[in-house]
């Protein structure tokens, strides 16, 4: 039969075949996944249980390494697959009575169900005979291996012990007395089996003997514990002194009992605090905690139900385990302890305190307590191991603090409540506590602020309600400030609790106060976790990748990531989900980063926290500056030079640019909050490069103007506050492009011209942006003559020398003017100057939109052909990019030629993708000349009534716009409509209006619809 040992030396067995696991490592594998049996270990796992705190860099290679050498020695003996790969790591696949530790439990346990039966003697037996040595799992010096040997050396001590009393009962004192001799020797500060030989030898006549023994018990428990022996074993030397048989037993004896006690009989201790009486919601959470505890003394269990509640400060933890321990008292006769594991200054309690703490609450004398810890865990083991109680060890602050505190058997049930997971404590199940959801919370605060008080105003509770951030804890306070004040309406209190800097100071009622429970968390973190809470509470951001703690610890990044997922574990930091670059994000609770940026003004200086900051925002900007260059919408070309930029590391780099526009998407609203924060802290240069970044991410993800808005708004407050006139000329150029981006020509105008005027002669390429600027507004207004003047001007400030980028869309301003005009080879020796400065500079979009230019060239002038080959170049780069823009407006270009050569059906396709691109990015102009397009295709095939209204839409949005030629080229067109309806008169008129546009701003349609030509 195909078995694993591990009590004894680790082995594996096939029939009479051992097989030859070979060095410590393979086996220390071997025995870490056997004794997780059934569970998936991850490789990063492994390397912890196998190596604990030493494992070397190749560790992770090496785990694949060992699990080959397991596997090669379990196939000689036929049984390779006991260890299988599952993602992410390893799992032993056996079942549990093929491995002796896990036949021994289940024995011992159907030993110990058996009662004081010849079968139950047997079982015990059997159980016993499992062991090869006289440790588990001998040879391994792991700490999971130490821990595995000494949970089941312990309860071998128990099955022995269990068989020595049945051995009493079955009156059989004289096989007895040799092995417990050898145990009591081997074993000699444990009272039990003291007791037991000391009855065994009175029963077999030999009482001097029996006294003798209880003398050298007492003598070297005074010696080296210094305490006396207990009420059980001090009974049995009485019995054994008085020749009480009814203690001892004559023929038959007893277990040792202790001496009857006089009067009433003493209580079961219940220190449980008292059940709250608005408890609300959390079903099921109280489901799953009552069904864990209920599991306490199942016959198939040989250990105790252990459930972990984790969660942040003032969400409930304590309270769900206090009402679960009412609810399930009556599983517990015995008793229900309960021990804060923290002192009065916040300081973990120590195991040893605790323990005593509990000793004394199950009536042992404090006068014969031990002070040593091992000694007390023994102690404690032996009063709790045959009592039916629930233990509630509350505010825990780690696995080795509990570990002492755990009962030996399955008689006890425990709750522990702590703000880390404890994902290293044995055998414990878990439940992390969030908040409650919105209806549970509002009924919290309706029954602490009393009867028709959150009532009256439902929308103004439920703002309490968010802004408590659904923590029980300051749901609780709201409400009984509330109660406290009855003049009060729930709107006063919202106003007090909107402003973020008051918050944790109205969230205080008598002696329950927000601050002091958040303190408590944050006292529990170790200096590192608090350094990097602070850290990342200071710029309010909304949530926030794992990376951006490296610049602002200063730290590398594998070293950032893992200090925030170690506030993960501590209920500090959320995981809000994982953004389009397939990054984890994060967030912290609103009340938390209040608190914690409250520490940090405290315990940083300004200058630190400003370091910190100008980090961040280094690596942001070198980030986004490299985001626009692969990114979508040639927002490469509207991102200002920073002052400083600090590159991550290239792995970092690789992974979060891999989309460019969904990492913008992912950044936008931590950038804003980032130059909100500089703004309002002296930083300006820094908040105005910033709000330059956020230029190239509104131009990456398409007319998402807010930010752009924001952003400049804020950061000009700020340069203006410090004098900066340079800075406020380029955040007014950042507006005036924001404005056209909108739409808005004559605003954009504006601030281009106050940029001018501010940059004046000593900075020329800034006057020439603000040129440029100047003159693409007047080009969409049709104003080409002052286009082409501004246009020009520009190129002149930039030179011959000067910014490549700038000059070539300078360039390409002018060759869209002359081509609008009707001077086709002076429209492409402009665009072809702008090709050649795009490709030179390796910018593709610029590249893609000079090319669709040069197309509309070529289909003005009646060259489809060319022009549909150069309309495919642009659509090819544009998707390349995946420039939705791009692709929308190449396309709608690339239909009128389809059009004109007698393709309508693909033309009527791609402009109804057209259309949805437009209108579902909000892009008035884009849907504007699409529906145009679209009526032009229907008037083509004769179809007045359905090109109608695409027309009159496309003529009412030029109008709203303020773009007359446009509105005239689709006024031309509705005027064929009209005529085709038999409206002469009106199509007359239509057609005379538009003309006196054409020739007003000199369109290159002046000549051609003067003879009554189709546009």
């Amino acid at each position: 039969m195909f078995e694993v040992r591990l009590l004894g030396p680790v082995e594996v067995w096939e029939g009479g075949r051992r097989a030859p696991l070979g060095g410590s490592r393979p086996l220390a594998v071997l025995a870490a996944l056997v004794v997780h049996l059934g569970e998936v270990i991850s490789t990063e796992r492994l390397v912890d249980l196998v190596w604990d705190e030493e494992a070397p860099a190749t560790a992770g290679a090496l785990v694949a390494t060992h699990v080959s050498a397991v596997r090669r020695a379990l196939a000689r003996v036929g049984t390779a697959e006991l260890v299988r790969t599952r993602p992410p790591g390893y799992v032993a696949g056996l079942a549990p009575d093929r491995v002796d530790a896990r036949r021994f439990e289940e024995l011992l346990a159907a030993g110990r169900s058996l009662g004081r039966t010849e079968e139950a003697a047997d079982v015990l037996t059997e159980a016993l005979g499992l062991w090869r040595g006289p440790e588990a799992l001998e040879g391994l010096g792991q700490s999971f291996a130490r821990i595995e040997a000494a949970r089941l050396g312990e309860l071998r001590l128990v099955a022995q012990e269990d068989s020595f009393a049945l051995a009493l009962e079955l009156d059989r004192a004289d096989g007895a007395i040799a092995p417990l001799l050898a145990h009591v020797a081997a074993h000699p500060l444990r009272e039990r089996p003291r007791g037991q030989l000391m009855t065994a030898l009175f029963r077999t006549g030999r009482v001097s003997d029996a006294l003798r023994i209880y003398q050298e018990g007492r003598s070297l428990l005074r010696d080296e514990l210094g305490i006396d022996p207990g009420p059980e074993l001090r009974a049995v030397h009485q019995a054994v002194l008085t020749h009480d048989t009814g203690v001892l037993g004559g023929g038959r004896a007893t277990r040792p009992v202790p001496a009857p006690r006089s009067g009433r009989p003493r209580p079961a201790p219940s220190h449980l605090p008292p059940d709250i009486a608005d408890f609300v919601g959390r079903a099921e959470q109280v489901e799953w905690a009552t069904g864990l505890v209920r599991g306490v003394g199942d016959p198939g269990r040989t250990a105790p139900p252990i459930g972990v509640i984790s969660g942040r400060s003032g969400i409930g933890k304590t309270a769900l385990a206090v009402h679960v321990g009412h609810r399930t008292a009556d599983l517990f006769p015995d008793g229900r302890l309960f021990v804060d594991l923290r002192a009065a200054d916040a300081t973990p309690l120590e195991p040893a305190d605790a323990l005593a703490r509990l000793l004394r609450a199950m009536g042992v004398d404090t006068d014969t307590l031990p002070s040593g810890l091992e000694e007390l865990t023994g102690l404690y083991r032996t009063h709790i191991g045959h009592r039916r109680t629930l233990i509630v060890l509350d505010n825990a602050a780690g696995e080795a603090h509990l570990r002492p505190l755990l009962p030996p058997g399955p008689g006890a049930a425990v709750l522990i409540t702590s703000r880390r997971r404890l994902v290293a404590l044995e055998g414990a199940a878990h439940l992390d506590l969030t908040a409650p959801d919105e209806a549970e919370a509002l009924d919290l605060l309706r029954r602490v602020a009393g009867a028709g008080r959150s009532w009256a105003e439902p929308e103004q509770a439920a703002e309490i309600v968010a802004l408590c951030g659904r923590l029980p804890l300051a749901v609780r306070i709201a409400g009984a400030r509330l109660a406290a004040r009855p003049h009060w309406a729930p709107g006063r209190l919202v106003g007090r609790l909107r402003d973020e800097r008051r918050r944790l100071n109205e969230l205080s009622a008598g002696d329950l106060e927000l601050r002091a429970s958040l303190e408590l968390g944050y006292a529990d973190l170790d200096p590192p976790e608090r350094r990097a809470l602070r850290r990342l509470a200071l710029l309010d951001l909304p949530d926030f990748a794992a990376w951006i703690a490296a610049p602002l610890l200063d730290t590398g990044t594998e070293e950032a990531e893992e200090a925030v997922e170690r506030l993960v574990d501590c209920h500090f930091i959320d995981v809000v989900g994982v953004d389009g670059t397939g990054l984890a994000r994060y967030r912290i609770h609103d009340l938390a980063r209040e608190h914690a940026r409250e520490r940090c003004l405290v315990e940083e200086s300004t200058e630190d926290r400003t370091a910190a900051v100008l980090r961040l925002a280094a690596s942001w900007l070198d980030l986004a500056r490299k985001a626009a260059a692969r990114g979508p919408g040639g927002a490469t070309r509207h991102f200002p030079e920073p002052a400083a930029v600090r590159p991550l590391d290239p792995v970092t780099e690789e992974a979060v640019l891999a989309r460019p526009a969904a990492w913008f998407a992912a950044e936008q609203a931590g950038l804003l909050a980032a130059v909100t924060h500089c703004a309002d802290h002296g930083m300006a240069r820094t908040a105005r490069d910033l709000a330059g970044a956020l230029i190239a991410s509104s131009a990456a993800l398409y007319n998402q103007f807010d930010a752009w808005s924001r952003a400049h708004t804020a950061a000009m407050a700020a340069v203006r506050r410090g004098g900066d006139v340079e800075g406020e000329a380029w955040l007014l150029t950042g507006l005036g492009r924001l404005r056209y981006e909108q739409d808005r020509f004559e605003d954009s105008y504006a601030y281009f011209a106050d940029a001018l005027r501010l940059f004046g002669e000593k900075l020329p390429d800034g006057a020439a942006v603000a040129l440029a600027g100047m003159g693409t507004a007047r080009r969409e207004q049709a104003r080409y003559a002052e286009a082409l003047e501004l246009l020009e001007a520009a190129l002149e400030r930039y030179g011959d020398a000067g910014d490549a980028g700038g000059r070539a869309g300078v360039l390409y301003g002018i060759g869209y003017v002359h081509r609008e005009q009707g001077r086709g080879p002076r429209a492409r020796a402009a665009l072809s100057g702008a090709l050649e400065l795009y490709r030179a500079a390796g910018d593709r979009h610029g590249e893609g939109l000079t090319l669709r230019s040069l197309a509309l060239c070529d289909r003005a002038e009646g060259r489809y052909a060319d022009a549909e080959r150069l309309f495919l170049d642009a659509l090819r780069i544009f998707t390349g990019l995946h420039d939705t823009f791009g692709v929308m407006y190449t396309e709608q270009a690339l239909a009128k030629v389809e059009l004109r050569t007698g393709r309508p059906a693909e033309a009527g396709r791609r402009l109804l993708r057209c259309l949805a691109v437009a209108q579902e990015r909000q892009d008035r102009f884009g849907e504007a000349l699409v529906l145009r397009t679209l009526g032009e295709l229907r008037l083509a095939a004769g179809d007045t009534g359905a090109a109608r209204e695409p027309l009159e839409v496309a003529a009412a949005l030029w109008a709203e716009l303020g773009l007359p030629l446009w509105r005239a080229r689709t006024v031309w067109d509705l005027a064929g409509v009209w005529s085709a309806d038999g409206e002469t008169e009106r199509a007359r008129a239509a057609r005379a209006e538009a003309l006196e546009v054409f020739r007003s701003v000199g369109a290159r349609e002046a000549g051609e619809r003067a003879g009554g030509g189709t546009p």
